[in-house]
Formats: C-alpha cells, structure tokens, sequence
C-alpha cells in the first residue's frame, strides 16, 4: 500500500501521531491480534482472537473489501484502533449495514472511536446507495454490555438500543440431562460431503431468526476454514436422509489456555421448521455437552439472543446454563 490509500475520516481527533490506513493483508494480523486482545480482555470477552481464525475470516470477505473496509488506527507505530464493516440481509425485509471496532483500554475516550464509526457510515453510505434492494436500509453495531464508551458513543450517534445477547455457562458438564430423540430421528456423525448440505440446512434454519445471516459461499468457506472446525463435533439429526437439526459445536484451545479452563462451544444451534417444537434441541444439546465432557472439558458456554422467539433461553437454563454477560445490538435507519 502507499499513503495514497490512506483514507480520509471526516473527523480525526488531534492526538499527535494518530494516523490511520487499511489492511494491508496477512502481514497485519499479529499486531490486531494483540489489540483485539487488549480490548476483548476489557469488555469482559471469553472469546480469544487468533491468527489461524482471523485469517480465515478476512481471506472469506467477498461483501466488502478488506483493503478499504478494514482501518487500523495507529499512534505513531503502535496499533490503537481498527473497525470494519459488513453487510446482510435480515429475513424481515431489513439490509443491514454494520460497523464494528475496537480501540485499546489505554487510547479511549480520546475521540478515536468516533471517528472510525463516522468513517465506517460514510463507507456504509457509498455501499448501499450503490446497490438496487428493496429491503429497508439499518445501520447495525453491536458491542459487550461492559464497553460504557461504546455504548455512549452509540447514543451519540443516534443508534438505539436493538436487541440484547447473553453469554451463557454450564459450570460443570456433571449430571447431563439427554432426552430422547422425537421418533424416527437419529443422530449420525456426518463427513466433509455433507457439510454444503448441513450449511444449507442451518442458514435455512436460521433465517426465521432476530437479524442477519450471512448464507454467501464465502461465509461457507469461513466457518470450514476456521482452526476450531471439527467434523466429530457437529452433532447432526437425521429423519431418513433429511437433516433435521444440529448443533455446530467447537474447542478453541488458546481460549482455554488463555483463561485456564477447560471449556467448550455448544452452538449454533438449530432445528428446521419441520421438526420443532418436538423436544429435538434438547435431545441435541444433551448430547452435545456429552461430545465436549468426551472431549475433556470440564464446563460449555454459548450465545443466546435474550428474546429469541423459539425459547432457546429457557431450554439452556434448563440444561444448567446461567447468564455470565450480555452484549447488545444497536440500530439506526440509514438513508439512502
């Protein structure tokens, strides 16, 4: 990249050597991933940036460009800041426009952040007036429910409070409930040839769900690629040769050496429309968390949209889940 690529942001706080510029490729990662670090550490994230995951993500953006979508902030040569933006289109008539950032603990409140999300809806802006969609035009951002900065800078700009998500902890995986199958479904271990079929499956599931799913061949590529993918844990229904549910389950063991616990992921999970309401999701997550204690974990975590309409929050309290934090979603129109 030259400094022509360096992109103008409406408003840059005057804080000497704060300059900004784009991703520049793969060579960048190691810096993010400490950043990324810093600030999950501070906003109270369980999850653990990594190399291996943050390269199977940026190799998979076909919506946008990461080398004019993704901004790394610096002070002189220390990385401070980054945002990107991505786009999706909701299952009710919505195209959202997100923006996402993160600024070290030590560089908030100086106006950095706000300068990246002006820049990021200025961005978005361009997208979407470029497009032809009939959908109605939200900006989306979403932050940890501990960011109080992020949170105000959302008011500022206009955003409002949209939808909250929990994280979500089974302490121990002792006394694992595991209800029977509804009749006629089995649970049988599924090879790499399946997995378009099981990707369909779950975006097609999902699409009757709160906000966007990206179901693009490039997310597809993404979440096969990621270092935490196992064949031997997505834990997968079968009514005859029809995928009737699953649950996408993982291990990230920088995670667990990070925070020294031995936890794992039950989630996503789905059932498609034909077979709910049958007592499937639980007999899935029985077995799931019985797939992670096999696996040596000790406790399982998962997300959950709190007003999530098929009552997938009292199912994982009824598994021994329990809410250990929240995140949130906010939204504005964006006028196109």
């Amino acid at each position: 990249m030259t400094d022509t690529a360096i992109p103008t942001l409406p408003v840059t706080p005057p804080i000497p050597g704060l300059h900004f510029r784009p991703y520049r490729g793969e060579e960048d990662l190691p810096v993010l991933v400490e950043l990324l670090r810093a600030a999950d550490e501070a906003n109270g994230e369980e999850m653990v940036a990594s190399i291996d995951r943050l390269r199977a993500h940026y190799r998979n953006m076909t919506r946008v460009d990461p080398t004019q979508d993704v901004i790394l902030g610096f002070v002189d040569d220390r990385l401070v800041a980054h945002s990107l933006i991505e786009w999706a289109d909701t299952a009710y008539g919505e195209r959202h426009f997100n923006s996402l950032g993160s600024v070290h603990p030590d560089w908030r409140r100086r106006g950095i952040g706000a300068a990246m999300m002006a820049r990021n809806e200025t961005r978005l802006l361009e997208i979407a007036s470029a497009q032809d969609f009939d959908e109605t035009a939200v900006l989306t951002t979403w932050m940890q429910d501990l960011d109080i900065g992020a949170r105000a800078l959302a008011g500022e700009r206009g955003y409002h409070h949209a939808r909250v998500y929990h994280h979500m902890v089974r302490p121990t995986l002792d006394d694992i409930f595991i209800p029977p199958l509804p009749e006629g479904l089995e649970v049988r271990p599924i090879g790499r040839e399946l997995l378009p079929a099981y990707w369909n499956a779950m975006c097609e599931a999902f699409r009757d769900h709160f906000g966007a799913w990206d179901d693009s061949e490039s997310a597809f590529r993404s979440w096969t690629d990621s270092p935490l993918f196992e064949l031997d844990l997505q834990i997968v229904a079968f009514d005859g040769d029809e995928i009737a549910g699953g649950i996408h389950a993982a291990v990230d063991p920088t995670e667990n050496r990070e925070h020294g616990y031995l936890r794992g992921w039950s989630e996503p999970i789905f059932t498609l429309r034909p077979w709910r309401r049958r007592g499937l999701a639980a007999a899935l997550l029985g077995r799931t968390l019985t797939a992670l204690r096999d696996w040596d974990m000790t406790s399982a975590q998962l997300h959950v949209d709190a007003d999530n309409s098929h009552q997938a929050f009292t199912l994982y309290e009824r598994h021994g889940f329990a809410v250990a934090s929240s995140s949130s979603e906010w939204h504005k129109p964006l006028g196109v």
